[in-house]
């Protein structure tokens, strides 16, 4: 990968470019890590907290903020502009047109957006597979397109936009849109919906990403083999990120993926449910409460669930206690707790801790081993204290589903 490196204010002697290894970059965001984790060990050590030292709290707070900049330098410097993996795309294109015999016009925008190399090197394969969908089923023959009133030639447009600490990736195309008739009817084949149920829209979709699923009448070398949409759910579950689709008849299809921009290091919030240690990605928190004498509250049980009633609307809760084994054995009162609600792709939840206990930037582990069975989770973070805590996943949580 290239690094960049500017010297001075001075523009016109311009930039200097560095070629330097990934894995030297790699390496120096561990040792950042171990240098966080070093001085927060050392500022928190309980020798420490009843001696009289001068000026002590100032120059750790001055120290801390030192190596929360380094940490921002060195995730910097393993950013890439996303344009590396739409060139790429760029040239996919240009095959598919020759390969489907359909005129596609390509639009890219944000192509400066700025993504952390990990990402940019697993995206290209799971995004190649959205583009090849919309290019066989999306887009029509422009015989087609002519009849519907629309332009003989099809537009597919790739888009990303940052927003925080994510990076919002589109590929959106003006083809015919998804047939929700013949996915729910496949997907009633494959067992994943009755016979009689109807889903909507959102929930429908999601069918699309299940290993195998496939509408495709014929398998041709771009689709009907149901390989591919399952790759970037399985990819996009490994970077963190989530994936929403929304699409209208005859309109077309967007399909958006929502990526953290750097996985090195990650702004989180500590709680503690009994004596376990847990941290969630602060962007995922819409809300914490803590019921009191003039909270709105029900509580409804039936076959062990709870909901939580709260503005009108009842949030599904889930119980860590019920999700990982050996936490303790009886649960407290939600009442007696601190509930942070999370918006899923299913729709909101409900997650009551004992105590949220700090705002941290931590470094992330991701798990290695027999540890990668572990459910719900990114992986563990290293605190301030010198404590583990285990990354939540919440998009993944299991109402009452036990581990």
């Amino acid at each position: 990968m290239t690094a960049k490196v500017e010297h001075g204010s001075d523009k016109a002697a311009g930039d200097v470019l560095l070629r330097v290894s990934s894995d030297k970059i790699g390496r120096l965001m561990d040792l950042v890590g171990e240098l966080s984790l070093s001085v927060s060990e050392t500022i928190n050590a309980p020798e420490l907290a009843h001696l009289d030292l001068v000026g002590f709290e100032a120059a750790a707070h001055r120290l801390s903020m030192i190596v929360s900049e380094v940490q921002d330098a060195a995730s910097e410097l393993r950013l890439v502009p996303v344009a590396e993996v739409f060139r790429r795309l760029k040239r996919m294109v240009r095959e598919l047109q020759r390969e489907t015999g359909k005129d596609i016009r390509l639009e890219i925008l944000g192509e400066d957006t700025a993504i952390d190399k990990l990402v940019a090197d697993r995206l290209y394969d799971p995004l190649l597979h959205v583009v090849r969908n919309a290019a066989d089923h999306g887009l029509e023959p422009p015989e087609e397109r002519e009849a519907a009133g629309k332009s003989r030639t099809g537009t597919l447009t790739l888009s990303a936009t940052q927003t925080g600490s994510e990076v919002r990736i589109q590929i959106i195309d003006d083809g015919r849109g998804l047939n929700r008739r013949k996915i729910l009817a496949k997907a009633r084949q494959n067992g994943l919906f009755g016979p009689t149920e109807e889903p909507d829209d959102n929930t429908l979709w999601k069918a699309i990403f299940e290993p195998g699923f496939s509408t495709a009448d014929t398998v041709t070398t771009l689709s009907g083999r149901g390989v591919g949409m399952d790759v970037l759910n399985t990819t996009m579950d490994a970077l963190r990120g989530r994936i929403a689709v929304t699409s209208e008849e005859g309109r077309g299809t967007t399909v958006s993926l929502h990526i953290p921009v750097s996985l090195a290091f990650l702004d989180s919030v500590i709680l503690r449910s009994g004596t376990h240690l847990f941290c969630v990605p602060i962007d995922d928190i819409v809300e914490i409460t803590k019921p009191g004498t003039t909270d709105k509250l029900h509580i409804s049980a039936g076959k062990g669930a709870e909901m939580l009633w709260l503005r009108d609307r009842f949030i599904p809760v889930c119980r860590l206690e019920q999700f990982f084994v050996g936490m303790r054995k009886e649960m407290p009162a939600l009442t007696d707790m601190v509930s942070l609600i999370f918006e899923t792709s299913n729709g909101p939840i409900a997650v009551p801790v004992d105590e949220v206990m700090d705002r941290q930037q931590v470094v992330m582990k991701p798990l290695e081993g027999a540890l990668t069975r572990l459910r719900a989770s990114w992986g563990f973070a290293l605190l301030a204290s010198g404590e583990v805590a285990m990354v939540l996943d919440c998009q993944r949580l299991v109402i009452g589903d036990p581990a």
